[in-house]
C-alpha cells in the first residue's frame, strides 16, 4: 500500500530533469537530455585559488564522457569571477582545452540563484537537502535518477577517489 504522505511529497518535488540552463553562448540546455547519466555540477571562478580544478574537470569529462555530464557554473558569488561569459569561455578553452558545458554566469549563493542552484537549495524541490554552496568549486553529483548523490567540498579535487568512486557506483 502506498503511503499517501510519501506519494504527495514525491508529487510536489521538482524533477532535476525539468530544469533548464543557459550556456555561455545563450543556448538553452534541458537537463532532460541527460536522463540516465550522472551530472557533475561545479561552480567555477577564474580568479579562485582552485582554478586549476578546471583542468581536472576536463580530465573527468574525457574519462567519463559516455556516462557523465560535467556542467560548470561560473559565478561571482564569492568575489572571484570578474569575467564576462565570452571571456570565461575563452579562458577555459584556451587554458584548459575545456569541452564540457559552461553555463551562463550567475549566482550560486545568496539571492537571484540560477535555477539549478535554486533547486539544490530547497529540499522541498529536490527531496534531499537545503544545500548551501560553501565556496567556489563546490561539486554536486546528480545520480542517474535525478537525485542528489553526493556533495563534495570545494577543496576536494575532481579527480579525488571519493568522486571517482561515486561516479562509478551504479546509482
Amino acid at each position: 500500500m502506498i503511503n499517501i504522505a510519501t506519494a504527495l511529497v514525491s508529487f510536489l518535488l521538482t524533477s532535476f530533469y525539468s530544469l533548464q540552463v543557459q550556456d555561455v553562448n545563450s543556448n538553452t540546455i534541458n537537463m532532460s537530455g541527460f536522463q540516465g547519466k550522472k551530472v557533475l555540477l561545479v561552480n567555477i571562478a577564474s580568479n579562485s585559488s582552485m582554478v586549476n580544478q578546471i583542468g581536472e574537470l576536463q580530465q573527468l569529462n574525457e574519462q567519463f564522457g559516455d556516462s557523465l555530464v560535467v556542467i560548470a557554473f561560473p559565478s561571482n558569488s564569492f568575489g572571484n569571477e570578474p569575467k564576462t561569459n565570452a571571456e570565461i569561455k575563452q579562458f577555459c578553452e584556451a587554458t584548459y582545452n575545456s569541452t564540457f558545458i559552461i553555463a551562463s554566469k550567475g549566482s550560486v549563493s545568496g539571492s537571484g540563484l540560477l535555477p539549478v542552484y535554486d533547486w539544490l537549495s530547497k529540499a522541498t524541490d529536490n527531496g534531499d537537502a537545503d544545500l548551501l554552496i560553501a565556496g567556489d568549486f563546490q561539486k554536486v553529483l546528480i545520480a542517474k535518477d535525478g537525485s542528489i548523490q553526493g556533495v563534495f567540498s570545494p577543496k576536494v579535487s575532481p579527480l579525488h577517489t571519493s568522486i571517482i568512486q561515486a561516479i562509478n557506483t551504479n546509482y
